[in-house]
């Protein structure tokens, strides 16, 4: 069986990047040079101590304190080479891991939940979510097949469209609000894409395009604001059109959606790769075009940096109130 030591590897982390230290990007902040060099970071959450921990493309799960970071791989843990796609940390700083399984970290040891073995409908799973009566949410899916998965600690109960109100199989993300509702993003299918709410004793409501009012292309991610407003992003990346004024990323309050516009977005192409809102209500965006790379919006107007990277694919915000970006090569921080 293999060591389960933990490597500490105190990495080279504030080599030479695109963007020298110290810039100050157009909201005010200062932008730091670029860490945790070569890592493709996919996904970002923090621990109770500050620490964070990164999910990789296929280089296994980071643990980063910000000087010095722990490396867990094939080599020292049950880890595959497959994708970290999400993390979140529950009450107890456990780690739950969305790769080729649901796999957990408590400290010490590495639990999979293997699909077979639990009875879970697949082995993929894309996103995570913890409610506030700490259950954890999973999808569970792929395209037609499969869907989410809701685990209190002892049992797990899945939701498909054979069993539950649920209006699709394939689970893109999961987001919980301030009322302790799970809205889910389903695609299954390109302008088939539709939310769902989980509410009170699992009751389904689902908005499709009639309650969009458009008929959304792809969901990327969905996020919930300050003001308890879902916002989600959508897709274009399985389109073979470059085409303008696509809906982007819109807003939605349960009954009504309502498009956030983008700058000159009638002449320039977008292309959404994820959002996120921070605490203080801004809505951070990121975009396929070299010219738009992350975009910052605070209900009002957007500005933008430009990192020069192949793109930002995570956000998250510490305590400190600092905003990190995961790239394909590597990490920046915004102080």
């Amino acid at each position: 069986m293999k060591n389960f030591t933990i490597i500490c590897a105190t990495l080279l982390l504030f080599s030479s990047c695109k963007k020298n230290a110290d810039e100050v990007t157009p909201d005010g902040r200062t932008l730091a040079a670029i860490t945790l060099n070569d890592y493709f970071i996919t996904s970002i959450a923090f621990d109770k101590k500050g620490n964070a921990w990164l999910g990789t493309l296929q280089q296994g799960l980071i643990k980063y304190d910000g000087v010095t970071a722990k490396i867990f791989d094939s080599s020292n843990s049950i880890l595959t080479g497959a994708a970290i796609r999400d993390i979140e940390i529950d009450k107890t700083d456990n780690v739950w891991i969305g790769s080729d399984n649901l796999i957990k970290y408590d400290g010490s040891k590495f639990t999979r939940y293997e699909a077979q073995q639990f009875g879970l409908p697949k082995n993929a799973v894309q996103s995570i979510a913890i409610d506030a009566s700490h259950n954890i949410w999973f999808s569970c899916s792929s395209f037609q097949s499969g869907g989410l998965v809701k685990y209190d600690g002892a049992t797990f109960k899945t939701f498909t469209p054979a069993n539950s109100k649920l209006p699709g199989n394939m689970v893109q993300s999961i987001t919980i609000n301030q009322s302790n509702e799970v809205w889910v993003a389903l695609n299954d299918g390109v302008d088939e894409g539709s939310l769902a709410k989980i509410g009170a004793d699992d009751i389904i409501s689902v908005a499709g395009s009639k309650e969009l009012g458009f008929k959304p292309y792809h969901f990327g991610n969905l996020v919930v604001n300050k003001n308890n407003e879902l916002v989600a992003s959508i897709d274009y990346g399985l389109s073979s059109l470059m085409i303008t004024g696509r809906p982007q990323i819109f807003k939605f309050n349960g009954s009504k959606a309502q498009v956030v516009s983008l700058p000159d977005e009638q002449s320039l192409i977008y292309s959404t790769r994820s959002i996120y809102s921070d605490k203080n209500g801004n809505l951070w965006a990121s975009f396929s075009s070299a010219d738009k790379e992350c975009g910052i919006f605070n209900g009002k107007e957007w500005k933008f940096i430009k990192l020069g990277t192949s793109g930002i694919f995570a956000f998250a915000e510490n305590p400190n109130g600092e905003m990190w970006l995961g790239t394909g090569e590597g990490l920046y921080i915004l102080k």
